[in-house]
Order: structure tokens, then C-alpha cells, then sequence
């Protein structure tokens, strides 16, 4: 536990660097000491960070989501955890909520289950934005790996979204 204070600490600095470089850490931590406590405080700790920061650091912590994606069934407070991504998600910063959906794809095996999510996904696809238009296709994607019913809920959002002429391909983003 001692080692999760220093790298939150770190990550509060006052310097981006050692943010960037506290936050990758995290994986490695995690893999060394995979105990459910541990591993749940350092993901509440990282959706905290990922709540306050600035959409750089953002990136960065989608990114160890996505590197720590084994450690993910080990967090014992999930819903709270989905909280504090939600409140980036409900954003008026596009970009914020396009790492938002990005960190839910990465996490969607804990977050998949819960309707909040799925809300959450569904409500990005009225968006103009087109990089978030794409991010929640695929998120939608990686969500439905892990609640099929979900299908049932988006199919007509993202069917009306496909032949809509004003939303860009996603290869092409």
C-alpha cells in the first residue's frame, strides 16, 4: 500500500512528467501485487485522477486500463469506480468524453452489466462530434463482448447512425 501513496502522490506533482510517468507505474504495481484490496484502491485512485485531470493525463489513464485489463475483476467497488467516469462522460468537453468512452471499451468487461454505462454510450451517438461518434461505436463494440443484451438496446441508435451520411467512417478517423 505504501508504494500506491508514492505513485499518488507522484501523480498529483505539480510537473506533467512525473503525472505521465506515475500513472504508467501503475500496471507494474498492479502486477506485482495483484491482492483485491490493493488492486481496487489503485483503481479508485486512478478514476479519481482520471475525474480532476486535465484530458492529457486523461489518455494516459485509459491507457492503463487498458494494460491492466486482467487485474479488472478484482475491484470490489465497481459502481463506484463507473461514478466517477460518468461524471467525465456527462462533460461538455468532447474530448474529455471521448477518453471517457475510450476507458469504459477498456473496462468494459467490470462496466458492460451496468444500465448507467449503456446510458451513458447511447447518449454519446446524438453527438456531432465525429471522434466521439466513433468512440462509442466502439465502445458499443467491446461492450457487447460482455452483455449481448445490450444489442437490443443500441441496435436501432447505431443502425440510424450508420446510414446517416453526416458520420465518418471510422477507418478514416
Amino acid at each position: 500500500m505504501l508504494r500506491l501513496f508514492k505513485l499518488e502522490s507522484k501523480c498529483r506533482a505539480p510537473t506533467p512528467a512525473t503525472q505521465v510517468e506515475a500513472i504508467g507505474a501503475f500496471p507494474k504495481l498492479l502486477d506485482q501485487f495483484p491482492f483485491p484490496t490493493l488492486v481496487s484502491s489503485a483503481f479508485l485512485k486512478l478514476g479519481d485522477l482520471f475525474r480532476s485531470s486535465p484530458n492529457s493525463l486523461r489518455y494516459h489513464i485509459a491507457q492503463v486500463f487498458e494494460a491492466s485489463q486482467q487485474h479488472l475483476a478484482q475491484i470490489s467497488q465497481t459502481e463506484e469506480l463507473l461514478k466517477r467516469i460518468l461524471v467525465v462522460l456527462y462533460s461538455n468537453d468532447s474530448i474529455a468524453r471521448v477518453l471517457a468512452l475510450r476507458l469504459l471499451g477498456n473496462a468494459s468487461s467490470v462496466f458492460a452489466k451496468y444500465p448507467e454505462a449503456q446510458h451513458g454510450i447511447l447518449l454519446r451517438y446524438q453527438s456531432s462530434h465525429p471522434l466521439e461518434i466513433v468512440a462509442a461505436a466502439q465502445t458499443t463494440e467491446s461492450m457487447l463482448k460482455y452483455s449481448p443484451g445490450f444489442l437490443e438496446v443500441v441496435w436501432k441508435t447505431v443502425l440510424a447512425k450508420a446510414n446517416d451520411e453526416k458520420v465518418p467512417d471510422s477507418r478514416l478517423i
